[in-house]
């Protein structure tokens, strides 16, 4: 790169890349033609120098996802070098930016799962690009993988938090990334274990979709790795693994039904939406017409039931119970069948 435009990058002059621009004006062309090279916009990243960034990203937004000789594209180079601004610049321009892969396959969100100091930036890489967590580096490891690998227990877990939040409606996204394998075939619960790391086995525990009986390439559960550590001191670890699941789910009675609902075939819940629409005709008409009837006439008691006030309380309390079950249960039900008519 010519040093006046280096430096123009470097000191985020603008007017002087616009004259540098009249004096050679194929020069991004060039640029843009070799397959690794510090760009402008680069050397701008590095800087800090937002404004000049902008004007960059407007000229020619290609060099966002060119990468440098060292594997780093400007957005990566901008994170490294503590350039939070132009982070969130560079997203609100382009939030697809954040599956920009570099040296090893690593993102941004790789970079960020390493030091918690960015945990600000975590979250809002999650929210912006949600499918940047499947993102995985040359050894096939997620963020969530590094993570756990390299003991970076805040990092995650609010990205175990983040999963369970973010993809609460779509049960195949969470076991898929919960689940998944890199080259040596080790889920998060292996490399948790590896570490024997009593917390983020809990964790993942709680997750129902964790499956602890995957087994890595060398043909071990997370269990298998626990126990042929040399550490004395992996009880815990061992005991929560061995634990019943239930034991430290974390799930709403909402949850479970519409989970259990889920899992119904068609047919079964076809069924259970005609039989419950019945139960639900039947104890709403039990309410306007109770057993025996009402009082008829003239008296005190005309419009009241003639049941008993303890057999009538009796009634209610039950048939309103039937009713609100059968209420919920139908209510769950259509909206699942919604979501499976929607993503058909």
């Amino acid at each position: 790169m010519d040093e006046r435009l280096k430096r123009a990058a470097e000191t985020g002059n603008v007017d002087a890349l616009y004259s540098f621009i009249h004096h050679d004006a194929n020069v991004f062309k060039r640029i843009d033609k070799m397959e690794f090279v510090d760009t402008p916009l680069h050397v701008a990243a590095v800087a800090g120098n937002t404004g000049f960034a902008m004007e960059m990203m407007n000229l020619k937004p290609s060099f966002a996802r060119k990468l440098n000789p060292d594997g780093f594209s400007p957005i990566h180079l901008a994170l490294l070098n503590q350039q939070t601004r132009v982070v969130i610049y560079f997203l609100s321009v382009d939030k697809d930016l954040i599956r920009v892969k570099g040296k090893g396959g690593s993102t941004v969100l790789h970079h960020v799962a390493l030091d918690e100091n960015y945990l600000h930036l975590l979250s809002r890489f999650l929210d912006v690009c949600p499918d940047c967590i499947f993102d995985l580096t040359v050894e096939r490891q997620t963020a969530l993988h590094i993570a756990a690998e390299k003991n970076k227990f805040e990092a995650f877990k609010a990205m175990v938090e983040w999963i369970q939040s973010a993809f609460e409606d779509n049960k195949s996204k969470r076991s898929k990334i919960l689940n998944f394998q890199d080259k040596d075939g080790n889920t998060v619960l292996h490399l948790a274990a590896s570490i024997n790391h009593p917390q983020m086995i809990k964790q993942l525990i709680e997750c129902k979709e964790v499956d602890r009986n995957k087994t890595n390439e060398s043909g071990f559960t997370a269990m298998d790795v626990l126990q042929r550590q040399t550490v004395s001191d992996n009880t815990e670890s061992v005991n929560i693994l061995n634990s019943n699941p239930l034991k430290f789910q974390k799930l709403s009675k909402f949850k479970i039904l519409k989970d259990a609902v889920e899992e119904m075939t068609p047919e079964t819940m076809g069924v259970l939406l005609i039989v419950f629409s019945l139960v639900l005709a039947m104890t709403y008409q039990g309410v306007l017409s109770p057993p025996g009837g009402v009082s008829q006439g003239t008296t005190h008691r005309e419009g009241k039931s003639v049941m008993s006030t303890f057999s009538f309380l009796l009634f209610y309390i039950s048939n309103g119970g039937a009713f609100l079950i059968s209420w919920v249960i139908t209510l769950v039900s259509e909206h699942i069948n919604m979501d499976m008519s929607t993503s058909l």
